[in-house]
Order: structure tokens, then C-alpha cells, then sequence
């Protein structure tokens, strides 16, 4: 309970004392105190409470103030009653805030905020990547419109439920599904970030803390005759560049890796690539054989000094999209990242090769031994297999009659040299 001030000569607006059954009722008149000469045997307290219209709202600062037994009621009040000035200068000059960030703001409106926030904060970053603001809108605009309408505080773990379930119908994939939590859980933390100063915090519906983990695995039901049928396929696929795209793919690489890849990352000379650390799941810089199919494919489209290989067609700044590419991938028996197990499937069972090979292919992050440290599988070498590979899949030959192991050995011997160089030299030594 609260006790106003009714005391002559002192000024009192906006003070209260907490009323803690120190103060004699004969001092204390309709819950006002009236009479300043009052004895303390322990510490009290006055509130201060500074009130001020700023623009049609009413803007409230407040606090409370202890003072210890010794210090009498008048000098406590003159000490509040300065404190309470200077509040009240500072709301005089405290820019009005439109409290925006409500519970009634609708979940499409908070999006919106929040990617605009995101790329900001990643143009901000010293790697400058970019935020991956275009896969977030386009699975909002896919997947998640039962919930762009709503206000952001009547969204719940049911309506997310509802989402989860129509994809799981179209038979997408388990890591498809994750992104409704994955992509809606930051939107809430960002909204309670923004309206934590007006006192609001909203639990979200999207935390993962009870999923269970992650199972990632990909069956694969194509016999080894229909992965050749699949190859032969998209090796003889009509289109440009979808078909040097798909050549690409059946050398190990994943989609984002090769629509990624920039004309500085190629060495024709050296007839190697390299997927950098930013686009590949390992996130270190990864090396492969630059086949001659590969080559074949770069050349029919036309080699360039620089930019990105595969572009999109009205914007040749940007790289290849996955929803094009979904458009020429219609009626296959399997998703397009399930070309790598085609692919792993093959090589163990057709040529039979281990585990570590089919690893480095794929462009798996390999687990370091000691082993490691004395020996390290070449990109020609794991290049060699998957060349054997197409070439009994599209029945023609491309690997070349070479000793992978003794040119790698020349190259270390004689780094001036050029590798046709060198093969010369090995074929002159057969």
C-alpha cells in the first residue's frame, strides 16, 4: 500500500511512500501522510513515479528509492523530489516508440522484418556470404502459408503439425519436413528480441528439443540395370546446361557444389577442380580429377574467364536454380540427390570399391587416422574409378592408358614439366 505526501513548503508530486507500518496513524490523514516529523527504526522506502502524455500515449518511468533510519523524511523527499525532476526531463526528450511488435502482428509481417534483418546482419559479416534469404521465402511461400495470416501469438505446435503431415503425404523427404521447425523457430526468436521492450515474450511452437534425431538415410531400390538406364539418360539429356549439370552429378558432385562452381575454380591445365570450403558440406577446400567428359561438357558450353559455370538464363550474375532444375526432373524413380547413391551403389557392387574411395567420391568428410599422415588417397586416383565406372555404364572408353601412381610420382620429381610431358615419358618407359 501506498501513502501520499500532504506536507507544507515541500514538494511531493509524484512521491508515495511504502507504507511498511512505521508511520504513527496520527501522522496519516485519508492514506496521506501530513506530518514529516516521524522517528525510523529501520529502513524505508518512497517510490517515485515520473508520468508524461508524448504523442497520445502515456509514458510511465518509475522507481523506488531506500533510505536508512538516520536520514530524516524531509531530506529523503528533497533527495526524491530532485530525482523525480530529472525523470521528468528525460521523458520530455524520449522519442516516442510505436510499439509495432504486438502478438496481433501478423506471422507473414514478422518474416518479412526478419529476413530484411538477416541479410543486413550478413552483409555485415567479414566471410560475406549471403543469408539464404531466397530458400527461406520460397518454402514460406511453398509449405508454410496456413500460418502467413495469423497473428504470430495464436500460432501453435498444432498448426505446424498440420504442415508437417501434408509434406510428410507428398513423400518428401524427413529433412524437408525439419525446415518448417528449422525456419519458423528463428522468426520467433527474432520477434521476442524486438518486443521484449514492450514486456513480451512468446514461447515458440518450432523448438526441436524433443525431435528425435535426425535419420537421413535414403533407400535405393534401382537395380544396377536401371542406374545405367538413369545415366545413359541424363548423359544423352537433350537440354543445355541441364545435361552438363547432370554429368557433373554423376561424378560425385552434389547440386549445390556444381551450380556453385566458378570458372577460377577450374585448372584445365592441371585438369582438376576444387569445390571451395563455403559450398561443400566438409567446409575445407576439396579437390577432384577433372575428367574428360567433364571437360567435353565445360567446352560445349562454352569456357569463359570468369563467373559462374552455370547461370540462370535471365541473369547470368546468378547461379542455377534448384527449382529449374526440379522442372527437368519429372516422372525418375528417384530424387535427385539419390544420383550419389546410384553412384556409391555401383562402385561397391560392380567394381568393388571400399568404403574410404566411395568416401572421397562423394566428398564425405573423412575421419583422420594415423594412417592419414603417411598416406592420402589422390584425386586421380578416385577419379580413375568413377571414369571405369561411366565407361561400363555408357559402354565406351575414356580413362586413359596411364599409371595414375607413377605420373603423380614424375609430377613431384619434375614440377617444371606438363603432365602431357610426362606421359609421354611413362609411354616411352612402357
Amino acid at each position: 500500500m501506498f501513502l501520499k505526501f500532504d506536507l507544507k513548503k515541500i514538494n511531493t508530486s509524484g512521491l508515495s511512500y511504502i507504507n511498511d507500518g512505521q508511520i504513527p496513524s496520527n501522522k496519516i490523514k485519508n492514506n496521506t501522510i501530513i506530518n514529516a516529523n516521524i522517528t525510523f527504526k529501520k529502513p524505508y522506502k518512497i517510490r517515485i513515479r515520473a508520468s508524461k502524455m508524448v504523442k497520445g500515449e502515456r509514458i510511465v518511468k518509475k522507481k523506488t528509492i531506500t533510505f536508512e533510519p538516520r536520514i530524516t523524511l524531509i531530506n529523503a523527499l528533497k533527495k526524491s523530489s530532485r530525482i523525480y525532476d530529472d525523470l521528468m526531463s528525460n521523458l520530455s526528450t524520449l522519442k516516442f516508440v510505436k510499439q509495432e511488435f504486438t502478438k496481433d502482428m501478423l506471422y507473414e509481417k514478422v518474416f518479412e522484418k526478419y529476413i530484411a534483418y538477416k541479410i543486413n546482419q550478413y552483409k555485415a559479416r567479414e566471410d560475406k556470404t549471403e543469408f539464404d534469404a531466397k530458400d527461406r521465402i520460397g518454402f514460406h511461400n511453398l509449405h508454410l502459408k496456413p500460418i502467413l495470416k495469423k497473428s504470430i501469438g495464436m500460432i501453435d505446435e498444432e498448426d505446424l503439425q498440420k504442415i508437417i503431415t501434408k509434406i510428410k503425404k507428398k513423400g518428401l523427404s524427413e529433412r524437408t519436413s525439419r525446415k518448417v521447425y528449422q525456419y519458423v523457430n528463428p522468426v520467433f526468436k527474432y520477434f521476442n528480441m524486438k518486443a521484449a521492450k514492450f514486456g513480451i515474450n512468446i514461447p515458440s511452437p518450432a523448438t526441436q528439443k524433443d525431435l528425435p534425431p535426425l535419420n537421413n538415410e535414403r533407400g535405393l531400390e534401382l537395380s544396377i540395370d536401371e542406374i545405367k538406364s538413369l545415366f545413359i539418360e541424363l548423359k544423352d539429356y537433350p537440354i543445355t546446361p541441364v545435361r552438363e549439370i547432370y554429368m557433373f552429378l554423376m561424378h560425385g558432385r552434389r547440386f549445390g557444389e556444381v551450380v556453385t562452381l566458378k570458372w577460377s575454380d577450374i585448372n584445365f591445365e592441371k585438369k582438376i577442380y576444387t569445390i571451395r570450403a563455403e559450398n561443400n558440406k566438409a567446409r575445407i577446400n576439396m579437390t577432384y580429377h577433372l575428367s574428360k567428359r567433364l571437360i567435353e561438357s565445360l567446352k560445349s558450353i562454352g569456357i569463359k574467364k570468369k563467373g559462374y559455370i552455370f547461370t540462370q538464363i535471365n541473369d547470368k550474375n546468378k547461379p542455377y536454380s534448384e527449382g529449374t532444375i526440379r522442372n527437368h526432373w519429372k516422372n525418375k524413380p528417384i530424387v535427385l540427390h539419390q544420383i550419389r547413391n546410384c553412384i556409391a551403389t555401383y562402385l561397391k557392387n560392380e567394381i568393388g570399391v571400399g568404403n574410404d574411395i566411395v568416401g572421397q567420391i562423394l566428398g564425405h568428410k573423412q575421419n583422420k587416422t594415423i594412417t592419414d599422415r603417411y598416406g592420402k588417397i589422390n584425386y586421380y586416383t578416385t577419379g580413375k574409378y568413377v571414369d571405369q565406372m561411366l565407361d561400363e555404364i555408357f559402354d565406351e572408353y575414356s580413362v586413359d592408358q596411364i599409371d595414375y601412381d607413377k605420373l603423380e610420382k614424375l609430377k613431384a620429381l619434375f614440377p617444371d614439366k606438363s603432365e602431357d610431358e610426362l606421359k609421354k615419358v611413362i609411354d616411352i618407359l612402357k
